[in-house]
C-alpha cells in the first residue's frame, strides 16, 4: 500500500511503527492502558453518555464471545474485552463489545446484549498529567499516550519538520487549519489509513507546555513535503510497488458479442497529488486495462487518464513516476493527466466518434470527497466529487455532463472512491448500468487482505470480469456486469453497519444501477448479449417483475424487535433438499428455515451463515402505532407482509416475501425503505441463503446497497432449472440488436 520517508532524526527513530497490520511491540501492557486505548479507539466510549463494562483477565488466542444469544467473533489475543452500552433514548440502547489487543489493535462487534462477566469501569479515567515537554520525541510521546491510547497500531503518523513558534496554519485540498498554542511541534494524524480521503484525520500541536490543541478535518495536507512520516508498512509480499497487475487475467471462452471497434473505455485515477497518489491506484488501473485488452479492447478505444499522465515526475505517494505501461507490452497506455480540462477534451473527442451501435466503459478510482458549497455532513444529498491532479476536483453534475455528451448504444461505470454513489445517482439513465464501492455518504477502502495492493470493491469486481473461473456464474462463458457487482458484493468485506465517533461510516455498501433492470446480465467487456441467460447462485436465478405490493392479509399481532414468531405453512416448502412445514417469521424482516435468526444485527456474511430468505433483513421494530405483520395463505402459497419501522430511527417498512411450494419466492416492496443517509445499524441485506457459504449456497438480492426501495420492483428468485418468467412487451429483447 505505502511506503513510509523515514527521514527522522535519531531520537525519533524508536517511533517508527508499522501502520496496522505487521504486529508492533505490545504497547498496552496493563489493563487500564487497554481502557485508555479504547476511549482513543471511539470518544464515544469516555462520554458520560456510554457505560463501559471489562474484563479484566487477558484473553489469548481466538477471541469469542455469546452476546445475546450469538456467537462474536472479535479477534485475536492477547487483550482485553469491553461492553459499551449507549443510551438513545425511548428505552432503546446500542450495545457493542470491543476487544483491545495488546497491539493496539481494536476490534468492535455490534450485539444485541452485553455478555455476563463484565464489571463496571468508571465512565473517565483521570485524565494523564500534563508535563513539559522539550522535544519532538517528547511531544510524540505525548500524543501517543495522551490521544492515541498508547499506540500508533492503525494510523499514520507524520510530524511537520519545522517546530511551531506560535501559530499554525496548514493549507488542505480544501480550506485550511489553524491551530495556536506554540511553541512546539505540529503533527498530523491519518486515523483511517485504510479508506481513501475524504476521511477522518487531526492535526494536533503540542506546546512545550505540553497542551494538546486538536483540530479535525477530512483532507490531509495540501503539501505533505513539509511533514514526515513516523509510520512505514512494508511492501505487500510478491508485489511489486508499481509494476504490471498480478492477479489472473484469462480470455474470455464465449465469442465477442460486439465487435472490438465499437466498445470504448475511460480510465481515470487523480490521485490528487505525489503525497496522496497512492499504489493501489495504478494497480486498480493496470488491472482493468489489462482485463480489457485481455478482452479484445483496442489500444485506440481505451483512454486512460492517470494523475500527472506523461510527466516524468515523481507522482506516487512511494517517490516513483506512475508507469505509462498498464501491462507491460512495451507500449504507453496513459495518454493524459487526469484534469477536469482533459476529461472535457476526451468526452468531446468520444462525442465526435460514437454512435448508437457502441458501447462506453468507465472506470474511475482514486479519492472522492462531498460537495462542500452543496452537501456538508452529513451528507444529505449525493452532490459529491471526484479528487483529480494537482489537488482539483469534478463534480458528479459536472462528470454527468460530460458522460450525457456521448451517444451510445449503453454506458457502463465502476466507481471506486469514497462517495462514489453519488456519480451513479447523477449518471442514471436509461440504456446505463453503474456499480459503486459506495453509496454517496460513505467512505470507500483499500483491500483490507495485506496480500492485496489494490482497492477492495474494484479489485474483486475487476477480478470477476477478468477471471471466467471466479465471475461466470452460470456457465455460459460470459462474465457479465450484473455477475461482477454480484461477486464483489459477495467478497467486501468491509460489512460493518457502525459509524465511527467522528460520524463517519465504517464500512462501505457496493451499489448497482440497472436501466432496463436486465441491462446488467446482457452487458459484459466483451459486448452486449440480448439472450444472456440469468446469472445462478446456489441453484437459484433472480428477475424483476411487475406484481403489485400486496395487500389485505391478516394481521397477527405480531409486534416486537428482536423477536421471531412461528408460522405454519399449509405446504411443505422446499430449500436446499429438505422441506419445511413451518418458517420463523422474524421482526427484522427475515424468514429463517429451522433455527430462528431472531437478531436485526445484518450482514452479508450473517445471511450466507443461515437458511434464510430476506427481503429487508435489519433491526426493524413492529411496536410502532399501526405496525404489525400480516399473513395471506392458502395451498397456492403464502404471503409474509411486514409493516414496520426501523429501529434505530423510526423510518417506515414496508416489505413482504410470498412463498411457493415449487420453492419460488417473491420480495416486495411498498412506500417507504429509504436508506439514504449516514445512519448507525439502519442498512438492510437482501437475498436467500442455504445455509453453506462454503459452496456458495447464497443469492444475493441485486436490491442490495440500494439507497432508496420506495415501491421497488418485486423481485422474483426461483430454481435455475425453472424458465424464466415472461418479461412483458415482445420487442424488449431487441433493445440491444
Amino acid at each position: 500500500m505505502w511506503f513510509g520517508r523515514i527521514l527522522l532524526l535519531t531520537a525519533l527513530a524508536a517511533f517508527s511503527v508499522l501502520w496496522p497490520g505487521l504486529a508492533p511491540a505490545a504497547d498496552i501492557d496493563t489493563y487500564a492502558k487497554a481502557h485508555d486505548r479504547l476511549v482513543a479507539q471511539d470518544a464515544r466510549a469516555g462520554d458520560d453518555g456510554t457505560s463501559v463494562a471489562g474484563d479484566e483477565t487477558l484473553r489469548q488466542g481466538a477471541v469469542s464471545v455469546t452476546a445475546g444469544g450469538r456467537a462474536v467473533t472479535l479477534g485475536q489475543g492477547p487483550g482485553w474485552l469491553f461492553g459499551l452500552a449507549t443510551p438513545l433514548g425511548q428505552g432503546k440502547t446500542l450495545y457493542r463489545l470491543a476487544l483491545v489487543a495488546q497491539d493496539g489493535k481494536t476490534t468492535f462487534a455490534a450485539v444485541d446484549a452485553l455478555p455476563s462477566g463484565l464489571t463496571a469501569v468508571a465512565a473517565r479515567r483521570q485524565a494523564p498529567a500534563v508535563a513539559a515537554v522539550d522535544s519532538r520525541e517528547a511531544a510524540l510521546t505525548a500524543l501517543t499516550d495522551r490521544l492515541l491510547g498508547h499506540s500508533l497500531q492503525g494510523r499514520r503518523v507524520y510530524a511537520a519538520n519545522e517546530a511551531v513558534t506560535d501559530t499554525a496554519t496548514v493549507a488542505l485540498w480544501r480550506g485550511e487549519v489553524t491551530l495556536s498554542g506554540g511553541p512546539g511541534w505540529l503533527f498530523f494524524v491519518d486515523d483511517k489509513p485504510g479508506a481513501n480521503w475524504e476521511h477522518p484525520c487531526r492535526y494536533v500541536l503540542v506546546s512545550r507546555t505540553g497542551a494538546l490543541a486538536v483540530a479535525t478535518a477530512t483532507m490531509p495536507p495540501k503539501d505533505l513535503s513539509g511533514f514526515t512520516e513516523l509510520t512505514t508498512r512494508a511492501a505487500p509480499a510478491s508485489k511489486a510497488a508499481n509494476g504490471a497487475a498480478a492477479p489472473t487475467i484469462s480470455p474470455p471462452t464465449a465469442k465477442a458479442a460486439t465487435d472490438a471497434s465499437h466498445r470504448y473505455a475511460v480510465i481515470i485515477s487523480g490521485g490528487a497529488d505525489r503525497y496522496s497518489n497512492y499504489t493501489r491506484y495504478w494497480k486498480d488501473c493496470s488491472f482493468f486495462f489489462t482485463t480489457l485488452k485481455a478482452n479484445g479492447f483496442l489500444q485506440d478505444n481505451i483512454y486512460v487518464l492517470i494523475s500527472d499522465g506523461k510527466d516524468p515526475a515523481v507522482d506516487q505517494s512511494n517517490g516513483t513516476s506512475s508507469l505509462w505501461d498498464l501491462n507491460d507490452d512495451g507500449i504507453d497506455d496513459t495518454r493524459y493527466s487526469a484534469t477536469k480540462a482533459n476529461i472535457t477534451a476526451v468526452f468531446d473527442e468520444l462525442a465526435g466518434k460514437m454512435t448508437s451501435e457502441d458501447i462506453l466503459y468507465i472506470f474511475t478510482t482514486d479519492h472522492g470527497g462531498n460537495n462542500a458549497d452543496t452537501n456538508p455532513a452529513p451528507f444529505a444529498n449525493s452532490d459529491v466529487v471526484l479528487w483529480l491532479w494537482n489537488d482539483t476536483s469534478i463534480t458528479n453534475a459536472a462528470f454527468a455532463a460530460e458522460v450525457n455528451k456521448v451517444k451510445a448504444k449503453a454506458v457502463v461505470g465502476i466507481f471506486e472512491q469514497c462517495f462514489s454513489g453519488g456519480f451513479v445517482e447523477a449518471l442514471k439513465g436509461p440504456n446505463r448500468v453503474l456499480l459503486s464501492a459506495s453509496r454517496w455518504w460513505e467512505l470507500s477502502y483499500a483491500a483490507a487482505s495485506d496480500a492485496l495492493d489494490y482497492d477492495e470493491f474494484s479489485y474483486y469486481a475487476t477480478q470477476a470480469l477478468a477471471d471466467p473461473t471466479k465471475g461466470d456464474s452460470n456457465g455460459d462463458g460470459i462474465v457479465t456486469l450484473e455477475e461482477a457487482y454480484a461477486y464483489a458484493l459477495a467478497k467486501d468485506s468491509y460489512q460493518s453497519e457502525t459509524l465511527s465517533d467522528k460520524g463517519d461510516n465504517d464500512g462501505e455498501h457496493p451499489s448497482y444501477y440497472s436501466n432496463p433492470w436486465d441491462l446488467g446480465r446482457k452487458l459484459a467487456l466483451t459486448g452486449a448479449y440480448p439472450q444472456a441467460k440469468a446469472p445462478t447462485y446456489g441453484g437459484y436465478s433472480q428477475y424483476e417483475v411487475g406484481d403489485a405490493f400486496p395487500g389485505g392479509g391478516t394481521a397477527k399481532g405480531w409486534q416486537g424487535a428482536d423477536t421471531s414468531w412461528t408460522l405454519a405453512l399449509p405446504f411443505a416448502f422446499p430449500i436446499n433438499g429438505t422441506t419445511y412445514d413451518t418458517v420463523n417469521v422474524g421482526s427484522n424482516g427475515m424468514l429463517s428455515f429451522g433455527t430462528a435468526v431472531a437478531s436485526g444485527l445484518n450482514s452479508v456474511d450473517g445471511l450466507k451463515a443461515a437458511v434464510a430468505v430476506a427481503p429487508y433483513w435489519d433491526r426493524l421494530t413492529t411496536t410502532t402505532a399501526g405496525d404489525d405483520v400480516s399473513v395471506l395463505s392458502d395451498a397456492t402459497g403464502t404471503t409474509i407482509i411486514w409493516k414496520a419501522h426501523t429501529w434505530i430511527d423510526n423510518r417506515p417498512v414496508n416489505t413482504a416475501a410470498r412463498l411457493f411450494p415449487n420453492g419460488t419466492i417473491r420480495l416486495y416492496y411498498g412506500t417507504g425503505n429509504q436508506n439514504t443517509s449516514r445512519t448507525e445499524y439502519r442498512d438492510k441485506t437482501i437475498g436467500l441463503s442455504l445455509g453453506d457459504a462454503a459452496s456458495d449456497k447464497y443469492l444475493l438480492g441485486l436490491r442490495n446497497g440500494a439507497p432508496d426501495l420506495g415501491n421497488a420492483r418485486t423481485l422474483l428468485i426461483q430454481p435455475a432449472a425453472m424458465a424464466p418468467p415472461a418479461m412483458g412487451l415482445p420487442w424488449a429483447s431487441l433493445l440491444l440488436q
